[in-house]
């Protein structure tokens, strides 16, 4: 009989290949097979025998993962091969040109060349039966991230190294292991030595997500995924690595042993068998039209795409071939990256202006010359804060570099022409009401403490009234700015006493607009208690938050019960959220406010109840909207689905159980199809409704 300490290393094994396969499945094959619950059980037993039996502990478990040490600083490791860089064009012309050279270079073309004069008939007669080879190309997303290195001996992960100079690069092994979709150990027959070239990159998913719970402390967001995917895995130490969930997409190889594919599309393929993630999926195949036809799908596609691009990259697929062209002094003969058109444009810093928020914050934001970049025309970009000017250098009167990212936000990439303007000093109190400014030593804003300040009242009724929060239709920002300035509304609860002849005294508001506002802020009343919350404006206490604040008390009564501990207590919520909500239902003036809308007769509608005996056709399923939806926003039918147990996905997957779809859905529909998922259309979605 097995001892028992043979059994319990048994079952660790077990575990581990069981952990092994879910992650591959959840972070690679995106096809989870079990719930998160699920998941964390497997994962808590782990840890409870690693913790009995440490002498079973390997350094390879997925417990492991952000078991490292913080590092003091980042070593340099020279590269076996250099990692090189790509030539790279924006024009098919010059695409054309790469692969007649790579024609000429491996003798593959005729001597009779593409507009060339015709040399004599007997020289003519000896060349013209050998027309130009095809050659089979393959054509992958370029990814816009940070390329790296991936180290495997006997199939087991040691160590991750940045490209740096391309000779030598960063030691970021401690933070690569935080990085899920990124097997610790390969699967398969793996090769003795396997050097893996990739670019580590943060989805646009995970972006949000880490942005949207920096809204919710109320920190700065980040600026794009490049960035933020770069400074993570950058980042000392492995812990608050873990917070932002990186991705990896694999490439190409270095130096290994045991391992020669005789095609680059032979090697994607192979590398997915060892469970690597590649972009294999999105990478086409064939002659020269074929392949510049699939750039022309990624670069119409770019923005259905789970992660930035910035062009495609163009390779010969035969590996004997690419041996024989060889590489130039920086970058590989056998390949080119034919770039996206720009998004980017220049224009001239007119003033930096200072805007006050609705939580005080001052954000600084450069006024520039009209200049149209990506479709659209872009006179303000925001700079964030004081210390983004400075790592700028941004100066009125300068020439600066605009670009859209992720080809919606505009931002200020760099200074391209100095224009002798003074440096930016950020004012020592609010533009708007004068008050001294307070700078937190824990925050890098300076906010206005004045609650009473018209630009913080402007902003938080603009945001009340917003459609994440309780949507007053036609409550626009020139018509909140009319109703503060001319001493109509001070504080929230005034919208409440607004009557049709204050709405039809105002400019460009006539008899039909006043009936039609009032009546859109009768229905605020009795918005779901989540988005009343929202509206509120409490600082950290964004969308999700007061998802799992209604769900749990169900009433602004039950609410206003709460204790700082009460909320701790719960799961989701923080301290800080805790102490910032706590603070808010002890404040004199927010009391007093609450008080005043509950007598106007604002009576926010509890979350819908679950039902306990599984019978909800919408608990526990997944759904998914895409299209125009008529009857409701997607917002407002995502928060239906959640508020009856459901969840919703951000992608069509084996995980969907239920795509509704509205006008013109698009790609998902058909894919959707594709998988066998349930298709609704949006009155059968509401048949649901009623049926619950």
């Amino acid at each position: 009989m097995a001892s028992s300490k043979s059994r319990t290393a048994q079952r660790i094994a077990e575990l581990s290949d069981e952990i092994r396969r879910h992650d591959r499945l959840y972070y690679v094959d995106d096809a989870a097979v079990i719930a998160d619950a699920e998941y964390d059980a497997l994962l808590a037993e782990l840890q409870a025998l690693e913790a009995e039996h440490p002498e079973l502990l390997r350094d390879d478990s997925p417990t492991q993962r952000v078991g490292g040490e913080a590092v003091s600083h980042l070593v340099s490791v020279e590269h076996r091969q250099p990692m090189l860089s790509l030539a790279n064009t924006y024009s098919r012309e010059e695409v054309a040109e790469w692969y007649r050279s790579t024609l000429d270079f491996l003798g593959l073309r005729s001597a009779k060349r593409e507009g060339a004069e015709e040399e004599d008939e007997e020289e003519e007669e000896d060349d013209g039966d050998n027309p130009d080879a095809a050659l089979t190309l393959t054509c992958e997303p370029k990814l816009d991230g940070l390329a790296v290195e991936l180290v495997f001996e006997e199939g087991r992960f040691v160590r991750a190294i940045t490209r740096g100079d391309g000779r030598v690069g960063d030691d970021v092994t401690h933070t690569a292991r935080t990085i899920r979709g990124l097997p610790l150990v390969l699967e398969g027959d793996a090769p003795k030595r396997l050097e893996v070239r990739g670019e580590v990159i943060m989805t646009r998913k995970n972006f949000e997500r880490v942005n949207a719970n920096r809204r919710e402390q109320d920190e700065p967001e980040f600026i794009n995924p490049r960035n933020l995917a770069s400074g993570t895995l950058k980042m000392l130490d492995p812990k608050s690595a873990a917070a932002r969930p990186l991705d990896v997409i694999c490439y190409g190889l270095g130096a290994t042993e045991g391992f020669e594919p005789t095609s680059h599309s032979e090697m994607l393929a192979k590398l997915e068998g060892f469970g690597l993630p590649t972009s294999l999926a999105w990478t086409g195949r064939g002659d020269l039209d074929s392949v510049l036809d699939h750039y022309d799908s990624l670069l119409a596609g770019r923005a259905e795409l789970p992660f930035d691009v910035d062009g495609a990259v163009i390779k010969l697929d035969d590996v004997a071939l690419q041996t024989r062209l060889g590489q130039r002094s920086r970058s590989p003969r056998w390949a080119i990256a034919f770039k996206f058109p720009a998004q980017q444009g220049t224009s001239v810093v007119r003033e930096i202006e200072v805007l006050t928020g609705r939580t005080g914050a001052l954000t600084p934001r450069a006024v520039i010359e009209p200049v149209y970049v990506g479709g659209v025309t872009i006179e303000h970009v925001t700079l964030h804060n004081a210390d983004e000017i400075e790592r700028l250098g941004v100066k009125v009167g300068d020439r600066v570099l605009v670009e859209r990212a992720g080809d919606v936000i505009p931002k200020i990439v760099a200074v391209t022409e100095d224009g002798g303007g003074a440096p930016f000093v950020m004012p020592t109190s609010c533009p708007v009401c004068g008050t001294e400014a307070e700078s937190p030593e824990d925050e890098v804003v300076v906010r206005c403490p004045n609650p009473r300040c018209p630009a913080v009242i402007r902003r938080r009724i603009q945001h009340y009234a917003s459609r994440g929060a309780v949507d007053i239709e036609g409550l626009g920002v020139k018509l909140v700015d009319q109703l503060v300035t001319e001493g109509h509304v001070a504080r929230l609860s005034d919208l409440y006493t607004l009557d049709t002849e204050t709405l039809e005294g105002l400019d460009r508001m006539g008899e039909t607009s006043a009936a039609n506002l009032l009546a859109a802020i009768e229905r605020s009343k009795t918005q779901v208690l989540s988005k009343f919350l929202f509206g509120l404006g409490i600082r950290h206490v964004g969308e999700h938050v007061a998802e799992v604040l209604a769900r749990h008390w169900r009433s602004i009564d039950a609410l206003r019960t709460a204790d700082e501990e009460a909320l701790v207590d719960l799961d989701e919520i923080g301290p800080v959220v805790a102490a910032s909500f706590t603070a808010w239902l002890v404040d004199e003036e927010e009391r007093r406010d609450l008080d005043r809308m509950l007598e106007l007769g604002v009576a926010p509608t509890p979350p819908a109840a679950v039902s306990s005996d599984g019978t909800s056709p919408l608990a526990g399923r997944t759904f998914l909207f895409t299209g125009s939806l008529q009857d409701m926003s997607r917002r407002e039918a995502s928060a239906i689905v959640k508020a009856a147990g459901g969840k919703i996905l951000s992608g069509v997957s084996k995980n969907l159980d239920v795509l509704v779809v509205g006008d013109k859905p698009g790609s998902k529909k058909k894919k959707a199809e594709e998988l066998g998922i349930e298709i609704l259309t949006e009155a059968e979605f509401l048949a649901l409704l009623v049926e619950r």
